[in-house]
């Protein structure tokens, strides 16, 4: 089993530095997207319908042939079929090409039917959401829905940003379009001019903190609500040809949209930690990628999130910072250690992991974008919860820190009644346990009741070839039957983490399930385990991928060799 670990990292770590560039960073592919190329071609539509016509239906074009046989459309084109995607999809078809496009729409219609028609819709930002683009195709009505308060942007902004957090954008833009189609009345119409006004501020701050103009979150999709609410506001031209040559810029040669601008930084900082694990933490181009990471370090602050400069975001040197990205770039550079590389490394780090332990909430816990947030899809979430305390703890942090242990006494007191916990940016339940398991296992927890509990929760949970998919979720989506190699990765850190030895045989057909899984260029094939939407878009990341497997094949090589998990930090 060594021989063919050692040889399966080797080949790895080959392939992914023959792909480096010479910056330090590594290409991502990004994933076409079903609902950024639906929320597009509805957006050049209304604002641009002369000369985005072609755009627009080569984007209908592609559509229709990423429909799945069940009718449905996943998040990006041939994933298993989700409810968000499927609606905005089929109100797109029905909306520009409704002859052409009956058949597929009712196919889509009939489904959602099946699935309980908006019932199915649990998170109400995204109903109205749903609800938002069949009434622009014809083929719903929101004039009962419940109203959007974009007054709420008059108040001082500690009066909205915990409730809105990173929905700002999308919140304005719903407001814009019901307000259009469904006026204010009463003393609500009086408040309708100043509303609009503080909505259009705020995108504009928004908007101001991106890398590109017009993109807001460097994300396609959003970008799209964006530009559509702009055109039902009747904002000034400059706001929507903006949105427009944003777009525009991010077509694809067969039509489509990408999911997300940056998703280079996410997964080079998954290769960057999963090659130091893998025993190349002091190879002069992983050194190279760790400049490049701390490049991408924002030295401005973020006002709208009222996050201070030092963290990440997933865009680059600017955009939206948040927990989960700084944390996973955090991780990469403390594998280096403390020194970081050379003084200007130190520094950086060492801001880095100041800005990490000033966004943690007050309970203890880390969310994603805003600390305290009372919006469910921010935080807190037990994954960037456990990943912050080993950041925290690489980069020196005691057991006895006050932080740590406010952080370790929320995780110990909110595990699911089935021992399991939750990601919030990763689909299912395997991700969030084994984060668990390695903060429990890393702060001397391993014996503790609760993380006894999560530990035999995630064997049980393990399928009969060895591997780990997303769990029994319920959500439409999610193959429990299936493994993938990122949800056996994280099942088996985690479990090596917590004291389970490497030569235990459920472990080590993890190991070789990994290995097996390896492709013949080397790399490892991606799956559809990050949230767009929470429960509801999904999407892939050929980096993180690889990340992944080099941790844990990493970890196991270091456990088998020298025993304890923690070791693998000084081989």
């Amino acid at each position: 089993m060594n021989s063919r670990i050692e040889g399966s990292v080797v080949r790895a770590a080959e392939a992914l530095f023959a792909l480096q560039r010479p910056d330090g960073s590594w290409p991502n592919r990004r994933p076409t997207a079903v609902l950024g190329t639906a929320g597009a071609v509805v957006a050049l539509h209304l604002a641009d319908p002369e000369r985005s016509r072609d755009l627009v239906e080569r984007g209908v074009r592609w559509l229709a042939g990423a429909q799945n046989a069940d009718g449905g459309w996943g998040g990006v084109a041939g994933a298993p079929t989700q409810p968000v995607p499927t609606v905005v999809a089929a109100s797109a078809l029905h909306l520009l090409d409704p002859q052409a496009s009956r058949e597929p729409v009712r196919r889509a219609t009939d489904l959602l039917d099946r699935q309980g028609g908006m019932r199915a819709f649990t998170d109400p930002g995204m109903a109205h959401m749903a609800a938002t683009f069949l009434m622009l195709a014809g083929l719903g009505d929101i004039r009962g829905a419940r109203r959007i308060p974009l007054e709420l942007l008059m108040l001082p902004r500690r009066f909205w940003r915990a409730r809105l957090s990173f929905r700002v954008a999308p919140f304005v833009a719903m407001a814009f379009v019901q307000a259009r189609h469904s006026p204010p009345k009463g003393f609500q119409r009086l408040l309708s001019r100043p509303a609009r006004s503080a909505g259009l501020r705020a995108l504009a701050e928004v908007e101001r903190g991106e890398n590109d103009r017009g993109g807001y979150g460097g994300d396609n999709w959003l970008v799209a609500v964006v530009c559509i609410g702009l055109c039902c506001a009747g904002a000034p031209d400059a706001l929507i040809s903006e949105a427009v040559g944003y777009l525009r810029s991010n077509v694809h040669a067969d039509g489509s949209w990408h999911i997300m601008q940056g998703l280079d930084l996410i997964g080079g900082s998954y290769i960057a930690r999963g090659l130091a694990d893998a025993g190349f933490a002091a190879d002069p181009r992983l050194a190279r990628a760790r400049r490049w990471l701390r490049g991408c370090q924002q030295d401005e602050a973020f006002a709208i999130f009222d996050a201070p400069p030092g963290g990440w975001g997933w865009e680059g040197p600017r955009g939206w910072p948040n927990i989960l990205d700084s944390a996973n770039v955090l991780s990469a550079l403390v594998a280096a250690g403390r020194e970081g590389g050379g003084e200007d490394g130190a520094e950086s780090l060492r801001r880095g992991l100041r800005w990490l332990e000033s966004r943690q909430d007050r309970t203890g816990s880390w969310g994603t974008f805003v600390p305290d947030t009372t919006l469910a899809n921010d935080g807190p979430c037990p994954y960037v919860t456990a990943q912050s305390v080993e950041v925290l703890l690489d980069g020196g942090a005691s057991r006895q820190d006050p932080g740590i242990g406010k952080a370790l006494d929320w995780l110990l007191a909110h595990q699911r009644a089935d021992g399991t916990y939750e990601a919030l940016w990763y689909r299912g339940l395997t991700p969030g346990t084994s984060m668990a398991l390695v903060a429990f296992g890393r702060t001397g927890l391993a014996g503790h009741p609760v993380a006894v509990r999560a530990r035999e929760a995630l064997l049980d949970a393990q399928l009969a070839d060895g591997s780990w998919g997303p769990g029994e979720t319920g959500t439409p989506g999610d193959d429990a039957s299936a493994g993938t190699v990122e949800e056996t990765a994280w099942a088996l850190r985690g479990l090596l983490a917590c004291g389970v030895p490497a030569d235990d045989p459920r472990l080590r057909r993890a190991a070789g399930w990994i290995v097996s899984a390896q492709q013949s260029d080397g790399l490892w094939k991606a799956s559809p385990v990050c949230m767009h939407i929470r429960d509801l878009a999904y999407y892939v990341d050929g980096l993180i991928v690889n990340g992944l497997a080099l941790k844990a094949l990493g970890s196991y090589r270091a456990a088998a060799a020298d025993g304890p998990f923690e070791k693998q930090r000084a081989s």
